[in-house]
C-alpha cells in the first residue's frame, strides 16, 4: 500500500545528497540512524528491510523510510541481551558479546564462552575487512560519474557466519535478532561510505542501541524524517 510519492534520491547517492540538500551526507546518514535505533528503542515494531532502496534522501533534506514489508519486534529477554551486546561490542569485549549472546539464545548444553569469544572476534574482523565497491563509468563527452555501493551478498554471507557460529556453539538465537543484526551490517555499511571517519561509539549525536539518553527529536522532527508505510 503507498500512502504517497517521496521524491527523492538513494541514500547511497552521495553526489546527489550534496546537490539537493544542504545536510551533509554524514548529518544524513546520522539522521537514519538515529530515527531507526529510536524505533527500536521505543516503538513496538522496527523496519527490518533498511536496504538502500528503502531509505530516500527527499528533495526537502529529510529522510524516507519506504516499505514496511517486513517488520520486527524485540521481546524483553532480546532487549536486555542486546543492551549488553551493545556495550560489549562498542569496548571490542568478545568475551562479554559471547556472555550477552547467550542471555539471549536458547540452549540444552553448557557454552564455552571463551570459545565462543574467539569465534565472534573472527567474524567481526572479517566484517571490519568488507570495503565498499567503487564504480566509474562514462556519461559521454569525456566526462564520468562514479557511485560507490555494497555487495548485499557479502552482508547476508557475514549474517550467516553468526548464525553458524551461534549455531556451533550451542545457541539458537530468536528470529528478531537475526533481524536487527542484518539492519545493522546494512547501517554499518552506509556508514563506511557516507562517513567514513565518524565514530558512532564515541559521537554524541549518534543514538546507540544500550544507551539510556536518546535524541527523541530525532525520531519526532518531522523536519528530518517522513516514513511511507
Amino acid at each position: 500500500m503507498t500512502m504517497e510519492r517521496l521524491r527523492g534520491v538513494s541514500l547511497l547517492d552521495k553526489d546527489s545528497i550534496q546537490r539537493i540538500t544542504n545536510n551533509s551526507p554524514e548529518s544524513t546518514i546520522i539522521t537514519a540512524l538515529n530515527v531507526w535505533t529510536m524505533s527500536v528503542m521505543t516503538m513496538p515494531w522496527f523496519h527490518a528491510d533498511v536496504h538502500a532502496g528503502n531509505l530516500l534522501v527527499l528533495e526537502d533534506g529529510r529522510v524516507g523510510f519506504i516499505d514496511f514489508g517486513i517488520v520486527g519486534r524485540v521481546g524483553e529477554k532480546t532487549w536486555k541481551a542486546v543492551n549488553e551486546l551493545s556495550g560489549a561490542m562498542g569496548e571490542s569485549d568478545f568475551e562479554a558479546m559471547a556472555r550477552a549472546m547467550c542471555n539471549m539464545g536458547a540452549t540444552d548444553e553448557e557454552v564455552d564462552v571463551k570459545k565462543f569469544g574467539r569465534d565472534i572476534e573472527k567474524v567481526m574482523t572479517k566484517l571490519s575487512a568488507v570495503q565498499p565497491e567503487v564504480t566509474v563509468s562514462s556519461v559521454g563527452e569525456g566526462a564520468v560519474e562514479g557511485s560507490i555501493g555494497f555487495d548485499e551478498e557479502e552482508l547476508t554471507k557475514v549474517l550467516l557466519e553468526i548464525v553458524e557460529v551461534t549455531e556451533n556453539n550451542g545457541l539458537k538465537l530468536p528470529r528478531e535478532f537475526g533481524l536487527l543484526v542484518k539492519q545493522s551490517l546494512y547501517f554499518d555499511r552506509y556508514l563506511k561510505i557516507l562517513a567514513p571517519g565518524l565514530d558512532v561509539m564515541a559521537d554524541s549525536r549518534v543514538t546507540m542501541v544500550g544507551t539510556d539518553e536518546s535524541p527523541r527529536s530525532s525520531f519526532s522532527d518531522p523536519d528530518k524524517v517522513i516514513i511511507d508505510v
